[in-house]
């Protein structure tokens, strides 16, 4: 691995790998939910955990530092000392992505955006994989992510990056377009009125 993105790490210790479950929030803060680190363990994170931007990670990069408090809900070989343990620890997810300032304000709005909620797993080499996202109020499900490009939207303007993504809503399926704008998710709507 060349860089490590997504890590856990307390003063005089190694970093360790861990895969990130993230709610990516409409106003483009970040909220951890749950890692797991290599041995399969899950951790779930208490709602109140603090964020640090870091700009000096020495060879990690640009990112974000979360001091979080987070127990023990699941192992590959369950032990039910362990079970329900709270940690303490540091979680960092060092990439300049989750770390920008969204330089688009209100007077570069669109009405045709809706800036979204969308859940991700962040692996620790920087790779994610959506999971859900809300539009509209309707809670959709990422079945698959078809293709990611570098591309804004032509209906909503913009820039970053394209995700045309296989989704569900219960029995309902479509293809839908999400779009990583800066430090934001989100989706083209329709401007038309009735």
């Amino acid at each position: 691995m060349d860089k490590m993105v997504a890590y856990t790490k307390q003063s005089g210790v190694s970093a360790v790998p861990v895969t990130v479950r993230i709610d990516w929030l409409p106003d483009g803060t970040i909220k951890p939910l749950l890692y797991w680190t290599p041995d399969g363990t899950c951790y779930e994170i208490a709602p109140n955990c603090k964020s640090t931007p870091l700009a000096f990670l020495r060879e990690r990069g640009d990112g974000l530092r979360f001091e979080v408090t987070a127990k023990i809900i699941e192992t590959l070989e369950p032990d039910d000392n362990l079970m329900g343990s709270h940690y303490r620890t540091y979680l960092y997810l060092a990439d300049k992505r989750f770390y920008q300032k969204n330089i688009i304000d209100a007077r570069y709005g669109h009405a045709g955006k809706e800036f979204i909620p969308v859940t991700l797993d962040v692996f620790p080499n920087g790779d994610y994989e959506l999971l859900s996202f809300k539009v509209q109020g309707e809670q959709w499900q990422v079945d698959k992510t078809i293709e990611v490009k570098p591309r804004g939207s032509f209906n909503a303007g913009g820039i970053g990056i394209w995700h045309k993504v296989d989704a569900s809503n219960n029995s309902v399926r479509r293809i839908a377009a999400l779009y990583l704008e800066l430090n934001k998710w989100f989706v083209a709507v329709s401007t038309k009125t009735a």
